[in-house]
């Protein structure tokens, strides 16, 4: 796309002679496909999430904005341009440059003003896995279910419940191999091992995580991919090797490729649409869910656990999508803080003796 942007301006300029100007243009032509809504502070719509009515300004997410400016640099970086750009000399890669350093930076603070907040996924609870695994369950029942109707129910409840458990993406399951996947020695519960996905890219790097047997059978994932592996079998499709979760052609015929992201976010909404539950949930909800799950049941005790289960490399991440110090956090320092009302005037006694630093005594002071 920058190629193509840039046989259109005045002059043509290649990878090779590109500007820091030329890459600003760049950056403004694509604002004008932005879907983030910039309010006024005079907006009544300031600070409210989703579609807005209003007549303010849309702008790509600064977000966007960074991730476009990163990807950039790597472009002109393969096209031996460098990481790094000398004002001084005007040679480098452009894309690192201080001005575009600083038009990241007002559309930072612009959309900051604006209580712009960072799109988060909604969670998706085990309340709605629970409605959906019952609403497969029901299915199953039927005597006049296809073939591959009766496959695919049963192949998605396990996937959901398996999402759901591992805390993980839904690309990363879609291409999870049954080699992948051990029982373990008591066999209540299955461990996975996976060494390629989204993030991880060889150097050593692999997700491990555990799923076991929990109380209630109609979610548990254990149970959930034990039911998938018999009626497979039963269906005559060797699952012995290759994906675990598998695509069905038109004609019924399930072929050994993986499902796709779009495949996954269709069955998903075909669920909670059909069922009336859908509030904008996507795959991607499973994962949040899991990690919202874990902090407040205290299955996670602290940000490491969740990186540790889930996979995320950095506090960061785990912080911003599992909302660990808005939501547990934040709640128990508000409860203290509460609490501490009852102890005002100690407080009070305490700061003065101790840390009002300008009416303690000199040293000098005899």
């Amino acid at each position: 796309m920058l190629e193509q942007f840039l046989q259109k301006i005045p002059g043509s300029p290649t990878f090779l002679s590109i500007t820091p100007h030329d890459i600003k243009r760049f950056l403004v032509w694509k604002d004008r496909f932005g879907k983030t809504t910039v309010h006024s502070y005079k907006c009544k719509q300031l600070g409210i999430t989703g579609d807005s009515t209003c007549k303010c300004p849309k702008r790509l997410a600064a977000a966007s904005v960074r991730n476009i400016i990163q990807h950039l640099v790597d472009i002109l970086e393969l096209e031996g341009r460098g990481r790094a750009y000398d004002e001084y000399c005007g040679v480098g890669n452009p894309a690192a440059s201080v001005q575009i350093k600083g038009y990241l930076k007002c559309v930072q603070e612009e959309q900051a003003k604006a209580h712009i907040l960072p799109k988060q996924a909604k969670p998706f609870f085990l309340t709605k896995l629970e409605t959906i695994s019952k609403f497969i369950s029901r299915e199953l029942g039927r005597s006049d279910l296809t073939l591959k109707e009766r496959f695919v129910l049963i192949r998605d409840q396990a996937l959901f419940k398996l999402q759901f458990f591992a805390g993980d993406r839904a690309s990363d399951i879609a291409i999870t191999l049954l080699q992948e996947v051990k029982y373990l020695r008591k066999k209540d519960g299955f461990a996975f091992n996976h060494t390629f996905g989204k993030t991880l890219r060889g150097n050593g790097k692999t997700n491990t995580f555990v799923i076991k047997c929990c109380p209630n059978e109609t979610i548990c994932p254990v149970r959930g991919l034990e039911r998938y592996f018999a009626e497979a079998k039963r269906l005559g499709i060797d699952m012995s090797s290759g994906y675990l979760f598998r695509m069905v052609t038109e004609s019924g015929r399930v072929i050994n490729e993986p499902m796709s992201y779009s495949s996954i976010y269709e069955r998903l909404k075909c669920y909670l649409i059909t069922l009336g539950i859908d509030e904008g949930e996507t795959p991607h909800s499973l994962r949040a869910g899991c990690a919202v799950h874990m902090c407040f049941s205290n299955a996670a005790h602290d940000v490491h656990d969740l990186m540790n289960h889930v996979g995320w490399a950095t506090e960061s991440s785990a912080k911003y999508y599992s909302r660990y110090d808005t939501l547990l956090d934040a709640s128990n320092t508000a409860v203290r803080l509460a609490q501490s009302s009852e102890r005002a005037k100690e407080i009070e006694i305490m700061f003065h003796e101790k840390a009002n630093f300008g009416e303690l005594p000199s040293i000098t002071t005899e």
